[in-house]
Formats: structure tokens, C-alpha cells, sequence
């Protein structure tokens, strides 16, 4: 295996880096404004499909990614993820009728299952701190969650929401501008076994459990965070994203250049004591400031897990690593889903829940470290 790594504060990092958050941007910046969009359409039956549909296209193209990483390399499979955000945004304010509207999220969703895959893989191959690399890439990437619904409201009110699809697109474009320029430098023949004809890495068992686990509670207080918000008084039914992304894009900087080095059994565990606190946050205090303190705790949470579990799935896996990452993003999608559409649902019909959903899962959460075995790793410095 012959590999030429680039130095971590090499330029590539930061054009890989910005184009990942002008990718998350892109499909984001949709998102506070499709349901009322929709409603317009006259398809307001249809609301749950629009996380639904993305969401099942995204789970069945992350298979696919992960083979095109390991044999077309990070690059290609970006590529192919931001061509479609790129055409489905286009595509949108042409198609004002709600079966049309329904395929073009079902067609969006597959941006997400490779772009993501790619910008990983990329990161992970290409720089001598892969650890460093990911959880600045990552960051940037949850940034780009923030920032593109941040303008989404004022764009539609301003100009229509024609032009919010427009911005899309444009963020999709800017996004596959700053990928032209980076080469792959890694040359690595992949250890596949030649008997195994899955389109999944089952020996990533433990992580990828744990991966559902930490985003069955995302995909639960994706959909129920507003209303929970409204409930305890706030005027932003978003406060809940607004700390959760600071909170876990300033969690990943501050270990950035500790996460290489750090055991990785010791980051899950860290991972793990701030997801029982956020938890216990949201279900024994029913306060303004409770829920401030659980959203910020919990993106630490996830800031530590998200790059822990990258790093860890790269370092034991069954030789594939774009298929181990990939199966990885399967389970995450697996835990939204799950969170969203059934956990999440109850919680919206029954607002009481709420609090008894996140006292058992952060009991559940005390079980997490049964599954952290984990190997040593060779390190690369800078």
C-alpha cells in the first residue's frame, strides 16, 4: 500500500471542508420551508413524506456509495451526490404538483447517501491526521446544517420560494466548484473478502448499533423539539438546532487535535456520559433552562460520537473502508427513521412523552459501553 498524505492544514482540507458545508446547506436550506410549501400544493396529507421519502433513498443509496468509494475513490461518489442536489433544486419550482413534488424528495434523498460517504472517505485517505481531518470536515458539515435554514425564511419572504429552490442550487454548484481541484492522493488496494458478496460490513456490528442508538434520539427530537420548544415558551420553535449545532461544531474543533491520540474507548465513553446528562436534562427538568443545557449537552454528545465512530469503523473493519462507512450512515439512517416516525410521531400526539421517552432512553444509554471494544490504532501526525 503506497500512500501520499497532505498535512491537515493543507488547502484541500479547508475546500473539502467548505464544499461539505455548502453541500449540507443546499438540501437544508429547504427544509423549514417545505412544509408550508407543500400545505400551498394542497398537500398537506403528505407532510411526513417529506422526511420519509428523502430519507428511504438516501438508506437505499448508502450501499452503493460505499462500493463506488472503494472503487472510484471519495471524489466520485461526492460527485455524484452533488450533481443530483444540484438537478433536484433546479428542477423543484418546475414541478408544482404534489406526486411530482413527492418524487423529486424521493430523487433528493440520494444526495445525501453518497456525498456524505464520499467527503468521509475522502478525508479519511488523504490527510496524515485522518482523525483531525474528519472531525473538521464533519464540523463544517454541521455548520452547513445551521446556516442554510438560518437565510431559508427571509430568502422566501423577500423573493418567493422559487428562489430559496434557486439558492439551493447555486450552494450545490459552489459546492461541486470546490471539489474540482482536489486530487486523490491515496493509491490503496482495498482488502475485500472475496467470499463475502454483502453489500454491508457486518463486522461493524458494534459501532454501527451504537451509531443507531445515538441517532435514534436525534431522529426523536428532530420532530418534536419544536413543539417541545413552543410548550416551554420559547418565540424559536429552531432553539433546539441553534445550540445542538454550535454546541457540536464547537466540540470537534476543541478536540480536533486531540482525537488522534486520545483512546477511542476513552472518547465513546465521553460521548456517552454527556448523552445520559442530556438526556436526564430533557426528561427531569420541564424548564426553559433545562432545555437549553440538554440541547447544548447533547451536541457535545454528538460531536464526540459522530468522528469517535468514523475513526472507529475505519480502524476495524472487514478491509472495505468505504462500504464499513457506508453500512455505518445505513444505521444512522435507520436510527432517524426510526426516532422520527414512530418515537417521534407519539411524542407530537402525546406531548407527555416527551419527558418519559428521553428518562428511558437515557437509562437504555447507561448499556452503551458494553459494546466499546475497541483496538489500538496507528497514529499519523503531522
Amino acid at each position: 500500500m503506497k500512500i501520499a498524505y497532505l498535512k491537515t492544514h493543507n488547502a484541500h482540507l479547508w475546500l473539502l471542508s467548505m464544499s461539505s458545508l455548502l453541500f449540507s446547506a443546499s438540501y437544508n436550506i429547504l427544509l423549514p420551508e417545505l412544509p408550508v410549501y407543500l400545505i400551498g400544493i394542497g398537500g398537506e396529507s403528505y407532510l411526513g413524506f417529506i422526511i420519509l421519502l428523502f430519507t428511504i433513498s438516501a438508506l437505499l443509496a448508502r450501499p452503493l456509495s460505499g462500493r463506488l468509494s472503494d472503487s472510484k475513490g471519495g471524489k466520485f461518489t461526492i460527485y455524484i451526490g452533488l450533481c443530483v442536489t444540484l438537478l433536484v433544486n433546479l428542477l423543484y419550482p418546475w414541478v408544482t404538483f404534489i406526486s411530482g413534488f413527492l418524487l423529486l424528495r424521493f430523487l433528493h434523498g440520494f444526495s445525501t447517501g453518497f456525498a456524505p460517504t464520499g467527503y468521509t472517505f475522502y478525508a479519511k485517505g488523504n490527510f496524515k491526521n485522518r482523525g483531525k481531518a474528519i472531525s473538521i470536515q464533519s464540523a463544517f458539515y454541521s455548520a452547513g446544517m445551521a446556516i442554510g435554514p438560518m437565510f431559508s425564511s427571509w430568502i422566501h419572504t423577500k423573493f418567493g420560494m422559487d428562489y430559496v429552490f434557486y439558492s439551493g442550487a447555486i450552494l450545490g454548484l459552489l459546492a461541486f466548484l470546490m471539489i474540482l481541484p482536489l486530487k486523490e492522493k491515496t493509491t490503496e488496494v482495498v482488502r475485500t473478502n472475496e467470499k463475502s458478496n454483502l453489500w454491508i460490513d457486518i463486522q461493524i456490528w458494534r459501532q454501527s448499533l451504537v451509531m443507531f442508538w445515538v441517532f435514534l434520539g436525534f431522529g426523536i427530537l428532530l420532530v418534536s423539539s419544536s413543539l417541545r420548544s413552543i410548550s416551554l415558551g420559547f418565540q424559536n420553535n429552531g432553539i433546539f438546532f441553534i445550540f445542538f449545532t454550535l454546541s457540536t461544531i464547537l466540540i470537534r474543533l476543541i478536540i480536533k487535535n486531540r482525537i488522534d491520540v486520545l483512546p477511542l474507548k476513552q472518547l465513546l465513553i465521553y460521548g456517552t456520559i454527556l448523552l445520559i446528562i442530556s438526556s436526564g436534562l430533557f426528561s427531569i427538568w420541564s424548564h426553559k433552562i433545562a432545555f437549553v443545557l440538554a440541547s447544548i449537552v447533547y451536541g457535545a454528545a454528538m460531536g464526540i460520537f459522530i468522528p469517535s465512530l468514523n475513526l472507529w469503523v475505519l480502524n476495524d473493519n472487514a478491509g472495505a473502508d468505504g462500504k464499513a462507512l457506508s453500512t455505518l450512515y445505513i444505521f444512522m439512517e435507520l436510527g432517524i427513521g426510526l426516532g422520527s416516525l414512530l418515537i417521534g410521531k407519539l411524542i407530537i400526539g402525546f406531548q407527555s412523552a416527551f419527558m418519559l421517552v428521553f428518562l428511558v432512553y437515557g437509562i437504555i444509554s447507561f448499556a452503551l459501553p458494553i459494546f466499546f471494544k475497541t483496538e489500538t490504532r496507528k497514529v499519523l501526525l503531522d
